[in-house]
């Protein structure tokens, strides 16, 4: 055993290194050259961009990154409902990577930890350490700006939140990480366990790949806490969070083709794409005219026209026969060509989903009534194999 073993060795005496992470770095090492050079076996707003370097902190040992290390957020594993084997699985595919930049701003430590790029989306997930967050108040950025491949106006939108322990059930209803039932009044609280909070974005692009492989430049400003009904954000901890780094990704989905009608509704399912994290589905359906019949402010019968759109994409049916109904965390929908015959809907998933276990695609028939949830009866469904 070499010199840099023994001190490996020697660390590993003295901290617990997960056996995953030593079995990571031994085949790494097996694959540097030895000293003869021979190797010894067979990673929306606009705004003005102000000149500012991203400070970066990284740990690692012979090339071996932070993201060896599996640091995941803990928000993104819950609220995409992320099992451990799935991370393993979506880091294998390069569709989750683990970035580990730092910078610390008066006292306050955030940390980008992860990202989940495929064709039509990406999550970004961020660790905010070293603030303490009064109870009942809800956190903020008094700005976030994103800039991706050097454009603050790329093709698409993107949102942002803290993350507060409220997750999406089966049927799409809110319901705590733990599968507790949200009421409406029950206190939330957006404090991890370590003390930590997470701070999540979600990008939609309706290029597909868009942000695979891409630089990305994001800038959270003015740490605080939102008061009154106007929502205005009080600052606790002023500064400028900066960060650089280029998004890893995988384009990769499962592709179906199928004509398959909706029922009377004119509409046919003819592809779609499937990902861990993101679903797009292309119908056969010319844009069609319809018109309204309504009231203006004094009473007056008015006449409006609209354009009818296919029966909406809610969910997916498992081989196992687990039915997930209202699925969609954003996305976008329109026609993909000039004659207006096919309409492509994107849908970003509330929940990572085993492509290879779908069974059909949920498309909604009918909605009903009061706060029932959907049920078989009120959806079209379309198999996928």
């Amino acid at each position: 055993m070499g010199r840099f073993e023994d001190m490996v060795e020697g660390l590993r005496e003295d901290i617990e290194v997960p056996e995953m992470v030593w079995e990571k770095y031994t085949d790494t090492l097996s694959h540097l050259p030895d000293q003869k050079g021979q190797a010894s076996r067979k990673s929306v707003k606009r705004i003005k961009w102000p000149v500012a370097a991203a400070a970066a902190l990284f740990v690692g040992v012979a090339g071996i990154s932070t993201a060896a290390y599996m640091q995941w957020s803990k928000a993104l594993e819950e609220h995409l409902r992320i099992t451990e084997e799935q991370h393993k699985e979506l880091e294998e595919s390069r569709i989750a990577s683990a970035v580990g930049q730092s910078v610390t701003q008066n006292g306050v430590t955030v940390t980008m930890e992860e990202s989940i790029v495929d064709n039509n989306c990406a999550h970004l997930a961020f660790k905010v350490e070293g603030y303490e967050l009064a109870a009942g108040k809800e956190p903020g950025f008094g700005q976030t700006a994103v800039q991706v491949d050097g454009k603050g106006d790329f093709p698409g939108g993107w949102s942002s939140s803290f993350y507060d322990g409220l997750v999406a059930g089966n049927d799409g209803k809110a319901v705590f990480a733990d599968g507790t039932p949200y009421t409406g009044g029950d206190q939330i609280t957006y404090t991890m366990e370590d003390g930590s909070l997470e701070y999540l974005v979600t990008m939609v692009s309706d290029e597909k790949g868009y942000f695979i492989d891409k630089p990305i430049h994001v800038e959270l400003k003015d740490l605080g806490t939102y008061s009154g009904k106007a929502e205005e954000l009080i600052p606790d901890a002023k500064g400028t969070w900066s960060f650089d780094w280029t998004m890893e990704g995988s384009g990769e989905m499962k592709t179906c083709e199928m004509d398959t009608a909706l029922g009377d509704s004119g509409a046919s399912v003819v592809k779609a794409e499937l990902s861990p994290v993101s679903i797009s589905v292309v119908y056969d359906f010319p844009m069609q005219e319809e018109t309204e019949l309504g009231t203006n402010e004094n009473g007056e019968p008015i006449v409006s026209s609209t354009y009818a759109e296919p029966p909406f994409f809610t969910g997916v049916r498992l081989k196992d026969g687990t039915l997930y109904t209202s699925i969609s965390n954003g996305g976008s929908a329109g026609y993909t060509d000039e004659s207006y015959e096919f309409y492509e809907s994107k849908t970003i998933l509330n929940r990572v989903i085993d492509v290879d276990q779908v069974e059909s695609l949920a498309f909604v028939k009918s909605y009903p009534e009061g706060e029932q949830p959907i049920a078989e009866e009120n959806l079209y469904f379309v198999p996928v194999e």
